[in-house]
């Protein structure tokens, strides 16, 4: 007899192939603070499971140095210029990668001469490594800070046109936030500290413009976890990792292979919902 699993894998084969490149609703967001090292060897593993998931939507945050590691009119080392691109190569069939500069804010307390430069030396490089959007770190949750992200916001679609702009207060925000962003990571931390209830979702906190990343997890994260990011929760993106606070942004997660594969399992009765990606 052939089992479950077997079907549900060809019934989203079929979906794929006849949808020509779709994505499931819910993706990955992966915080690459790990330096990619000559020929790339570092990434080589990221770049790999993108090209062998091609249905799920990866954003990746590129980070050289807490920040671009320049002023407007600079460019990355070498090394950056060559495996950035490779991470963008590995999505082009499927159109399943989205690259994000990291901004660093300090909960509003930066200044904004420094989160805007950085803002446009992101925008400044060449477009084989552009990154499609700003990820900024740090943010604050408080509605008296808004107009400081605004403007924030306002300076990315003035520099990117369309860009993509993810906050990353870390917990949920005020309402507000929503309103400027793509994405909000409304929860990062351990992983034994999440629950369904660490998330606020409502009409004005969509769950589909939020994102989970835990840290301190097992080394291989149950499908349980990823059911129900995806099924239950509905999120737009999640990241798991086994590596400890300190250094958890630093490496591949060690299962980061089965999660992947939990990602788009999770979502397999869903299916139906895939949707296509616009070209």
């Amino acid at each position: 007899m052939i089992g479950h699993t077997f079907l549900w894998s060809l019934a989203i084969l079929n979906i794929y192939f006849s949808q020509s490149f779709a994505l499931l609703l819910s993706g990955v967001i992966f915080p690459l603070y790990l330096y990619p090292e000559t020929g790339c060897t570092a990434w080589t593993s990221l770049i790999t499971s993108i090209q062998n998931n091609n249905i799920l939507q990866f954003y990746i945050v590129v980070n050289p140095n807490s920040g671009p590691d320049g002023a407007p009119g600079s460019t990355p080392n070498a090394d950056y210029q060559a495996c950035v691109p490779a991470l963008r190569a590995a999505g082009s069939a499927a159109h399943n990668v989205k690259l994000l500069g990291y901004v660093l804010t300090g909960y509003g307390t930066r200044s904004s001469t420094d989160v805007n430069n950085d803002i446009d030396t992101y925008s400044g490089w060449p477009s084989a490594y552009r990154p499609d959007g700003i990820f900024f770190d740090e943010v604050s949750q408080d509605v008296n800070l808004l107009p400081t992200y605004q403007a924030y916001a306002s300076r990315v679609h003035q520099d990117f046109g369309t860009g993509f702009i993810t906050l990353n207060p870390g917990t949920t925000p005020d309402a507000s936030y929503y309103s400027i962003a793509d994405l909000i990571i409304s929860f990062e931390g351990f992983y034994d500290d999440f629950s369904a209830s660490s998330l606020v979702i409502s009409s004005s906190t969509p769950s589909r413009k939020q994102g989970v990343i835990l840290h301190d997890g097992p080394t291989q994260a149950p499908f349980q976890i990823s059911n129900q990011l995806t099924s239950i929760l509905d999120v737009g993106v999640s990241f798991i990792t086994d590596f400890p606070q300190a250094v958890a942004y630093e490496n591949i997660p060690t299962g980061w292979n089965t999660f992947l594969g939990n990602m788009i399992s999770a979502q397999a009765p869903c299916s139906a919902a895939l949707f296509s990606i616009p070209r």
